[in-house]
């Protein structure tokens, strides 16, 4: 989502787009004059200079977010109209006025826009609504800290080969290892205090992936060597080659033909086999720590950093709650873009 530079002047319109109009109740210019009010309204007892930097701002906001909502959801421009809505309108452009912080504004935006669809009082409305308020109080490093801890925990990177993971893993994790470099625990209780992460079990970064993707991350099966294998095969109606392939790790042993025990379970029950079968054979001879690691360093060197520091600041004990999905997210979308297309549909609803 590029970010724009442009302001309006005087009886201006600062977006143009004529194909979005009162079909949806209001026009873009009402949106504009909605937007802009709520702002002067705001700064208009603040010093003379002061007043000029924050309109400049808030000009720049709004048509990126007006420009963004026309080009996705231009149905939502009658919404504005709302007062919910327009609160958190109000709270995102005093965000940005204040700051003037052009990475914040892209969050902002993305979490805008969405928000401005939600009509109904549900979960994801009031997550949103808190997502836009916490954001502003955080830093680039407890931003880029969030999505990191997100895709940790909650996203699941759909990949048919071990290599094409590791890739398109490295690809959306190398953007945000630089400024988690310089996270302290302090930094971390500071995510907690702000409500955008909770106290969990504790999990290291690499048993974490081990647990989401087993299939990637055991070493697999001696066939001669495993009972357990020649049962599955006595009992299933599948053939060999669809329950079993080729190590990713070893050639001379085999593993499971799934990455998740859930794909494993699937492949169990249209198999004929009991639903446990495979999964279990799935946590036979996991890799460490230490190997897990290394396959992603030796892709992404950057990460080294972040793999050190993940325990060392707390990160293992640490959950993303719904506000901080909502910002990890938002963050996901504006750093890398087409890697990553999933709406926060998926883990808020």
């Amino acid at each position: 989502m590029p970010w724009f530079r442009q302001r309006a002047g005087d009886n201006s319109q600062l977006v143009q787009a004529d194909t979005v109009n009162n079909n949806y109740g209001l026009s873009v210019k009402d949106a504009e004059c909605i937007c802009l009010k709520l702002m002067e309204e705001r700064f208009v007892s603040h010093s003379e200079e002061a007043y000029r930097i924050a309109k400049g701002r808030f000009e720049e906001f709004v048509f990126n977010y007006l420009k963004t909502l026309t080009e996705r959801a231009p149905h939502a421009i009658g919404n504005l109209s709302d007062p919910g809505i327009q609160s958190a309108i109000l709270e995102a452009e005093e965000g940005f006025a204040k700051t003037g912080d052009i990475d914040l504004g892209q969050i902002l935006v993305e979490m805008l826009v969405k928000r401005t669809s939600e009509t109904r009082r549900d979960v994801r409305q009031l997550a949103l609504n808190e997502a836009i308020a916490a954001a502003q109080k955080l830093a680039t490093k407890h931003i880029d800290a969030l999505s990191l801890l997100f895709f940790v925990r909650r996203v699941q990177v759909n990949s048919s080969s071990l290599q094409d993971f590791i890739e398109r893993a490295t690809g959306l994790l190398a953007p945000l290892c630089e400024s988690f470099a310089h996270f302290s625990v302090s930094d971390a209780q500071y995510l907690e205090a702000t409500g955008c992460a909770v106290r969990v079990g504790t999990i290291s970064w690499a048993a974490a992936m081990r647990e989401r993707y087993p299939g990637f991350f055991y070493r697999g099966v001696i066939r001669e060597e495993t009972p357990a294998v020649a049962q599955i095969l006595d009992r299933a109606t599948a053939r060999e080659d669809l329950l079993f392939q080729p190590s990713w790790h070893d050639p001379n042993v085999i593993r499971v033909n799934a990455v998740t025990k859930d794909q494993a379970r699937e492949l169990a029950e249209s198999s004929g086999l009991d639903r446990e079968d495979l999964a279990n054979l799935m946590s036979s001879y996991p890799l460490s720590d230490e190997q897990i690691a290394e396959m992603f360093t030796a892709v992404t060197p950057a990460l080294g950093s972040v793999l050190e520091l993940w325990s060392t600041v707390g990160f293992d004990s640490l959950e993303v709650s719904l506000t901080g999905i909502a910002v990890g997210h938002a963050n996901f979308k504006k750093t890398v873009g087409d890697l990553f297309n999933a709406e926060i549909d998926v883990w808020i609803n």
